[in-house]
């Protein structure tokens, strides 16, 4: 994840510096403030000039909020900026329509991160040419999202299984044990146990990729010691869990009889020079301690971490919420490799092979007998078509429920899809549409609208947050003092944000920061929705919380009880319960 933000920040400057020039720099600052106004002069003029009388009413500069913006503002400039932009406008949209088909094309599993890096892009650009951007900036988020979601259910198996990466057969002999326990624990993992002998040859196959890479960075990494403190946890857990898997080759051997039982000794290095600066890598899981029981898998691989560091690139990622038959078969039978042509079929074909190991999903046990399938699996065939219609009927109104299926079929905007899911809508929709969307007429692009939202909602999380931190005490209110006040600090707090890093941490905060009245309406908004999610989990669990609900849970006190009264009450049979 390191990684990925070091990218992200990298490609954070191309707007500010990448030889594009003042000029550039303005024409992607008012395709973000005017969207498609910035193709009409007089409306452009009129959004402009909105914008600079609402930070004059706040008493602020332009240039304090950007430098940039400091001509924006200045008496009759609005107009000067305005004239003969939509040419300028479309020229970008055109040149980058370009590049994102290209990025577009490829297959998830073939994006790098310099293709997901057009999402930058698409934010300043999107709103000003949503005919031209709006379906392929949606489809590249979707498909960056999901490899992102992937990348975190790859690394946890990986973290399971390691040490046994010898070969395809060690490697399918661990995963068996481990699916068990972790294949609920997101779509992504239920899919990866369902064909445990692809996972075991990508996993046996790339292996020495991870091994040379992970070897690099920390290679690297020593070589900048005034940088490596920061970059020793990381890479130290990254050395915990896969180094076992990185043992030499005889060939690599320096003497006829050397020992190659080597594992990146890189890695020893690290530790010791780590240890100079403070910083030892303590293994997730509990202590060993005989008198407790045994650590489960998820905390031994440290699966709650895991998704916590994803949670800070955006991504939320739940438990599986489907776990029957109905909903495996669908997927199972999406499968391109299967010969048959129609559902009943394919759905035999594939239950025929996964027989072979019914016992390595629970949902699929009873559809088998012995090796083969049983009566039952064989009636749940001939209705799986039924089955799915069912599910797709039940699917299509909560979809509508949430304001995310467009009467038209359409992809919806990106700054016009609804945020005020709850992590734990995200997760249950996103299960539906994971195994149906290709099964249900009428939701597929529905389903590309969910997945964008919770991705949207995920990245506006991570800078709301940021943000909501720095404003505390001043996150609710109405009138125009409290509003010219919380524009007023915004903006200080962006600037120290700013020169802390050298450059906005996220484009998200970016978008924020240069735009304080809205950033006002949005930032109390999102406060309002996490008091509303906290108060219905106070509600389930203030009475019985186990520790962990007293952890996060009055964290979450602590942090929204600033500025908001209706928690006070709940949040204090919460702290009574738990001491």
């Amino acid at each position: 994840h390191s990684l990925a933000r070091a990218v992200a920040r990298a490609v954070k400057r191309q707007v500010q510096t990448q030889g594009a020039g003042t000029n550039d720099e303005e024409i992607y600052l008012l395709a973000l403030i005017a969207k498609e106004d910035a193709k009409d002069d007089k409306k452009c003029k009129e959004k402009l000039d909105k914008y600079c009388e609402a930070l004059n009413n706040a008493t602020i500069k332009a240039e304090d909020v950007y430098e940039k913006l400091k001509t924006f503002c200045k008496n009759g400039k609005a107009g000067e900026k305005c004239k003969n932009l939509e040419g300028k406008v479309n020229q970008k949209c055109t040149e980058f329509q370009g590049k994102l088909q290209t990025a577009v094309k490829k297959n998830i599993k073939n994006l790098e991160d310099t293709d997901c890096a057009n999402e930058q892009q698409c934010l300043f650009l999107e709103g000003a040419c949503p005919t031209k951007l709006k379906n392929n900036c949606n489809t590249l988020r979707n498909k960056c999202y999901q490899k992102k979601r992937d990348k975190v259910a790859e690394e946890a198996l990986l973290r399971a299984v390691r040490g046994g990466l010898t070969n395809e057969t060690t490697c399918e002999g661990k995963l068996k044990e481990v699916c068990i326990k972790l294949s609920q624990e997101s779509d992504e993992l239920t899919k990866l146990c369902l064909y445990q002998k692809m996972t075991c040859k990508t996993f046996v196959s790339e292996k020495q990729k991870k091994c040379n890479s992970l070897e690099q960075e920390v290679k690297e990494a020593l070589k900048k010691n005034s940088e490596l403190r920061e970059k020793c946890l990381p890479l130290l857990e990254q050395c915990y869990f896969h180094r076992g898997d990185c043992k030499k080759d005889a060939s690599q051997c320096k003497l006829p009889n050397g020992n190659c039982e080597e594992y990146l000794p890189k890695c020893d290095e690290l530790a010791e020079e780590c240890g100079k600066k403070g910083v030892i890598y303590i293994h997730p899981g509990p202590d060993f301690d005989p008198t407790k029981p045994e650590p489960t898998v998820a905390e031994d691989i440290g699966l709650e971490e895991l998704y916590k560091e994803a949670e800070k690139d955006g991504i939320f990622i739940g438990k599986n919420h489907l776990r029957d038959a109905t909903t495996l078969l669908a997927l199972l039978i999406q499968d391109s490799n299967l010969k048959k042509k129609e559902d009943k079929e394919k759905c035999e074909e594939a239950l025929a092979d996964k027989c072979k190991n019914s016992h390595e999903h629970e949902a699929l046990e009873k559809l088998c007998e012995g090796n083969n399938i049983s009566n039952d699996g064989t009636e749940k065939c001939k209705d799986l078509e039924n089955d799915i219609k069912k599910t797709c009927t039940n699917l299509k109104p909560t979809i509508l429920r949430n304001h995310l299926y467009d009467p038209n079929g359409e992809i919806i905007e990106w700054w016009k899809l609804p945020t005020f899911l709850s992590n734990e809508e995200c997760a249950r929709l996103e299960s539906y549409c994971f195994y149906f969307k290709e099964r249900c007429p009428d939701v597929k692009e529905a389903c590309m609208n969910l997945w964008a939202a919770c991705y949207k909602r995920g990245l506006d999380a991570r800078a709301n947050k940021v943000l909501q931190e720095n404003m505390r005490g001043l996150l609710r209110g109405s009138n125009q003092s409290w509003l010219k006040e919380f524009q007023q600090r915004l903006v200080k707090v962006c600037k120290e944000l700013k020169e802390n890093k050298g450059s906005f941490p996220n484009d998200e905060i970016f978008v924020l920061c240069v735009q304080p009245a809205k950033a006002a309406r949005l930032l109390t908004h999102d406060h309002q929705m996490r008091v509303i999610f906290l108060r219905q989990q106070l509600d389930q669990k203030r009475d019985f919380p186990t520790d962990k609900d007293c952890k996060e849970l009055g964290r979450k006190c602590q942090d929204l009880g600033k500025d908001s009264k209706e928690i006070t009450w709940p949040c204090h049979t919460l702290e009574q319960q738990c001491n």
